[in-house]
């Protein structure tokens, strides 16, 4: 009979039966609520009660007065009379002198007392009548009984101690009259009784556990909605941007106080107006009217203004509100003053001829010099790359590094004078790529001009107080005869480039065929990755995430990995991408989600898995079935199963990604937001996707653990952020103990990196997991060495916890003593 008594598989998640039995510590926030609602809920039903109990106690009296033994009658009566003499009493008083009763558990477990002696009288009644009724009287009886246990189950339908204590000895007493009377014979009536008390508690239990979970959910809404009310309020206060709302007519009925600090208009002036007429240029949001007039969305409508007599741009954004029955109820959106990206794009399209940093002509003026070349005869084309110009970026700075491309600029035009003179045109294609195109030449005069360009450039140079030097390499292509069109010719001159670069810079390389190899070389990657899954060249490899506190293995994550056979492994930052493009990453993607689940089978039950998830993944339909298929087929908990999203999965908001992500999470497997940080700007979809756990990128670990800075307050922040919404946080990338200590201090939960284990395969994951240590292991100190004796010592000093995971490293490669390189670290579904 446990189908009876199983809760729905959602709530059996948030609450087991033995919390039904529950009255929680006195000081618990929860359960006092808990226990106040119990308590309001049964005194509503109490008068019902007694009206009912006094008619039953009236029907036994004039029925069965004279014949019920006298001490058993006054037991009875007395239980009754007192029982409801002490409630009334109860009530009268709190009513009288408003005093409410505390619901402490001390209380509540005296008033299941006074249920229990109330059961009990009753029971010991029914046990007595019954032998001694007519077979006419047991039914009544029988009835009465039945009648008195449902009366009994109303008042306590969310209270099920107090159900226990009242119903339990009735259904006792009822038994123990029927078996004493027919001597069990007569079974059907044992049967009945039986039958309608299981439905009734089963009833009761059920209705008891709703309402716990609806507790627990009010409670949750409303620290969320305190949360969204906090970010709304910091929004407002230090954002950008300002929040408007307004009715069907157009009339503002919201107006956020940012509005006021750009515009200067007090904001009792503008609610109550039409939002056209808060504009001082209404002509000019005719456009804006009339998409407002169609009930329509609209985002980042730029729209001109006059502010204190200047010349702004406003972009605005606005979503149309819709009532129950499908009527325009008015629109609600955010504005923001957007006039110096407005000016930027200005400037951007003044100066579209000429690059500004350097003054040469840019990208679009080279594509036109290509064109007009190969319609008039022969042209050549030289990508011309500047060789460690990042390492000068970097440690002499951008200032320098823009001198330095102003003065490599003003060299680049002097070699083309000086070499081709008018027939030559110098170009900047971005950042330090620069191109120049030479008309009528041939490819022995470019491979001079090239050289002399490398030569050039290659020379010192002075930059204020500053010295710098770096090399060029230098890509070519002649058409038409490397290439017969403008894009054709430059893909020639970006892989001559590219092969210069890969075998030593500072040359000038000609393009040739053979250069297509490369194409041709991924396309034949391509093919194989599509047979790779049927001939078992891919395996998963598990990397340990660990508790930060005991550093106790508590997940893993899944890393796919490619084994070719006659190219042996295949760097997934590689294949990753041929197979998002060319529409295998779903094939792949399913095999990935049933292998990590059939490993993750073997496993201890607290240890999770973790899943990487591509953003073109949530293009198949049938993403959730595979999820679900996967946790049944292998009996794996969907609680065990942690998908891993990054944050470009939200730059394109589609209700088809939303929609899956919310079936996901009904299956019960938990979200982690990977790479925090290190993507999309906006941080609206914490709000839309209930995330278990944020990862921040091993970029801020390093650089926290390194210098602190910025890189440790953006860990706080996050942390911080975390904490509020409920979350978890990983630190990933920990490779050094030092790196495990500083996230340890800013409150990371849980490690992930090479410190604690390389990504092994499932079965060096089992045997790690086999032997598995307790969870706090005490080093001594002082003896042998200590913790820092010798180069293979551990680096955990006495009274550190220390994981199996940790321990095993220590024993083996990538030990502190010889920490491992930097780890490419490649999720199964990215590069």
């Amino acid at each position: 009979m446990s189908f009876l008594f199983k809760p729905p598989e959602r709530n059996d998640r948030a609450f087991g039966w033995r919390d039904l039995l529950k009255l929680g510590p006195r000081d618990d926030p929860f359960w006092r609520t808990v226990r106040v609602r119990q308590l309001s809920f049964m005194v509503r039903y109490m008068p019902l009660l007694l009206m009912v109990m006094t008619l039953n106690t009236a029907m036994v009296v004039t029925a069965f007065a004279n014949r019920l033994p006298d001490l058993v009658f006054l037991i009875w009566f007395a239980a009754q009379v007192g029982l409801t003499l002490l409630w009334i009493g109860r009530q009268s008083v709190e009513r009288l002198l408003g005093v409410r009763t505390e619901p402490c558990p001390r209380f509540m477990r005296r008033l299941v007392l006074e249920q229990g002696i109330g059961g009990m009288a009753w029971a010991l009644v029914f046990a007595v009548l019954l032998p001694i009724a007519t077979p006419e009287e047991a039914g009544y009886v029988l009835a009465l009984g039945l009648a008195t246990i449902a009366t009994m189950a109303i008042p306590t339908a969310v209270f099920p101690l107090g159900t226990l204590a009242m119903v339990g000895p009735v259904v006792v007493g009822l038994l123990v009259g029927l078996v004493v009377k027919d001597g069990g014979t007569k079974w059907m009536s044992e049967l009945l009784l039986t039958g309608f008390v299981l439905l009734l508690m089963r009833g009761n239990l059920l209705s008891a556990l709703s309402f716990l979970i609806r507790l627990r959910k009010d409670r949750q809404l409303r620290e969320q909605e305190e949360v969204v009310r906090l970010l709304l309020n910091e929004y407002d206060a230090n954002g950008s941007e300002w929040l408007f709302e307004f009715d069907a007519d157009g009339r503002v009925t919201f107006m956020s106080s940012r509005f006021s600090d750009v515009t200067g208009t007090p904001i009792e002036e503008v609610i109550g107006r039409r939002w056209m007429d808060a504009l001082t240029d209404p002509d000019a949001a005719r456009p804006l009217a009339d998409i407002v007039s169609r009930g329509q969305p609209y985002r980042d409508f730029l729209l001109a203004v006059d502010v204190r007599g200047e010349r702004r741009w406003w972009s605005l954004s606005g979503t149309p509100k819709y009532g129950r029955s499908g009527e325009l109820l008015g629109y609600r959106g955010v504005g923001s003053d957007v006039t110096e990206q407005q000016r930027a794009t200005q400037r951007i399209a003044e100066l579209a001829t000429f690059d500004a940093l350097t003054g040469l002509v840019n990208r679009r003026i080279i594509h036109q010099a290509l064109a007009d070349g190969l319609q008039a005869g022969t042209v050549a084309l030289l990508f011309v790359d500047l060789d460690r110009f990042k390492a000068v970026n970097d440690t002499l700075g951008h200032g320098t590094g823009d001198r330095l491309l102003k003065e490599v600029a003003v060299r680049l035009r002097d070699v083309v004078v000086e070499t081709a003179g008018h027939r030559a045109l110098a170009g900047r294609l971005g950042g330090d790529e620069f191109a120049v195109v030479l008309r009528d030449t041939g490819a022995d005069e470019a491979v001079r001009v090239g050289e002399a360009l490398i030569s050039r450039l290659s020379r010192p140079y002075v930059l204020g107080d500053k010295s710098a030097s770096i090399g060029a390499s230098v890509g070519m292509a002649v058409g038409p005869a490397d290439g017969d069109t403008v894009e054709a010719l430059m893909r020639a001159a970006d892989l001559a480039l590219y092969d210069v670069k890969g075998k030593g810079r500072g040359r000038v390389r000609h393009y040739d065929r053979a250069m297509h190899r490369q194409v041709e070389d991924r396309r034949a990657l391509e093919f194989d990755l599509k047979s790779a899954l049927d001939q078992n060249q891919l395996r998963l490899v598990f990397q340990p995430v660990v508790n930060a506190l005991d550093e106790r293995v508590v997940a893993f994550e899944a890393l796919l990995r490619w084994r070719h056979p006659m190219r042996g492994d295949i760097p997934p930052g590689l294949f990753i991408p041929i197979a998002e493009e060319s529409g295998l990453i779903g094939r792949i993607g399913e095999w990935v989600i049933h292998e990590a689940c059939r490993v993750a089978a073997g496993w201890p039950r607290h240890v999770k898995i973790a899943v990487n998830l591509s953003p073109l993944q949530f293009d198949d339909p049938g993403l959730v079935e595979t999820v679900r298929k996967a946790l049944s087929r292998w009996h794996v908990a969907p609680e065990r199963l942690e998908l891993e999203l990054t944050e470009s999965l939200f730059l394109d908001e589609r209700p088809q990604t939303a929609r899956m992500l919310a079936e996901l999470e009904d299956l019960g497997v938990s979200f982690a937001l990977d790479d925090f940080g290190t993507g999309y700007s906006s941080l609206g979809y914490l709000q839309k996707i209930h995330f278990q756990r944020i990862k921040i990128d091993r970029s801020f670990v390093q650089a926290s653990a390194a210098d602190g800075g910025e890189s440790t307050a953006i860990i706080q922040a996050i942390v911080a952020l975390a904490e509020r919404l409920g979350m978890d946080t990983t630190a990933e990338g920990t490779e050094t103990r030092a790196e495990f200590e500083a996230m340890r201090r800013l409150g990371c939960g849980q490690m992930q990196g090479w410190y604690f284990g390389r990504p092994m395969d499932a079965e060096d994951v089992r045997r790690l997991l086999d032997r598995t240590r307790p969870l706090i292991e005490f080093v001594e100190s002082g003896s042998g060495g200590g913790a820092t004796g010798g180069a293979g010592a551990s680096p955990i000093r006495a009274g550190r916890p220390r994981s199996p995971a940790a321990s095993a490293q220590l024993q083996g490669e990538g030990g502190p003593s010889s920490p491992p390189p930097r780890p490419a670290r490649h999720a199964p579904l990215r590069g």
